[in-house]
């Protein structure tokens, strides 16, 4: 048997490893589009699973703010029973007395208390109202946020800043103009499909996350009920109401309503607050808050 000095067998080795090497190869063609066809089906299927969970922690965000606003306002009826009740509104002037007895009468309903509108368009900024005849004609309830008290504190903080302002500039309460950017607001203009020049009006720190809130339902609005014969708006109010509409709680719920709904029934206790395709509840009342929504 022929024997190998040391050197030899290094020799020996390093030239074996070294052909071992060059039998290696890289990846075919073929298995490289494997791969990227691969990748691509789990993408495909991945990204809207991604898309719907951050939009439904955006949601829930968004659904916090309910709760902080309720929060608030259950404070001030903790320092006094009537604290909902000292707007101007229903205070002063001839009408304070019918004022404040439609407030009440409000805040018992079924369909609770309207504060304000909030209008979305797919391809708009957000617009806050006082009202508006597709889904609260004629309501005169946002007077009572005034520009200052109990109703104007609770907007400022639960992070509805700059919707207090701009709903008192609209409902005629402090006088200004609507055609230009305030403190806490912004002012543009568009012009609609009848060439008729539209103002609207946002606060600069927007009020909601979601495209849900901000943008409507869906993109193209087609499915929108109870919004008249408008299909490029949705609107949604919102509402309050003493928890299970008696005054006697001391306490208040929060809902985001579209047109017609009901925050709380007393039949069956159910409300039509919006309810995102995410499962997200728009009513402090929780999920029986939106048991009766329909889309």
């Amino acid at each position: 048997m022929q024997k190998f000095s040391a050197k030899n067998r290094k020799t020996a080795i390093f030239w074996h490893m070294k052909g071992k090497f060059h039998l290696k190869h890289g990846f075919t063609m073929i298995e490289i589009m494997v791969v990227i066809v691969v990748l691509g089906v789990i993408a495909g299927i991945g990204a809207p699973k991604l898309l719907g969970y951050t939009e439904r922690v955006k949601e829930k965000a968004d659904m916090m703010k309910l709760y902080y606003l309720r929060d608030a306002l259950n404070r001030a009826l903790i320092e006094s029973e009537v604290a909902l009740y000292q707007s101007d509104f229903v205070t002063k002037g001839d009408k304070a007395n019918d004022n404040l007895k439609k407030l009440k009468d409000k805040l018992a309903s079924e369909s609770g208390l309207d504060l304000f509108v909030i209008e979305m368009h797919p391809n708009r900024e957000q617009n806050i109202q006082h009202n508006h005849p597709s889904i609260n004609s004629g309501s005169e309830m946002s007077k009572i946020i005034g520009s200052t008290g109990v109703w104007y504190d609770a907007l400022r903080d639960a992070g509805f800043e700059g919707v207090a302002d701009i709903v008192a500039l609209r409902n005629g309460t402090v006088k200004g103009s609507l055609n230009k950017d305030g403190e806490t607001y912004r002012a543009y203009s568009y012009t609609d499909d009848n060439g008729q020049t539209q103002y609207r009006t946002t606060p600069k720190n927007p009020i909601f996350m979601s495209k849900l809130l901000n943008r409507g339902k869906n993109d193209d609005l087609k499915n929108i009920t109870s919004q008249g014969s408008n299909k490029t708006n949705y609107r949604l109010t919102l509402n309050f109401q003493w928890t299970g509409g008696d005054e006697s709680s001391h306490s208040v719920e929060v809902a985001l309503l579209p047109a017609g709904a009901k925050m709380r029934k007393k039949s069956n206790k159910k409300g039509g607050a919006i309810m995102s395709d995410n499962g997200v509840c728009f009513s402090t009342y929780g999920d029986i808050g939106c048991a009766e929504y329909r889309y």
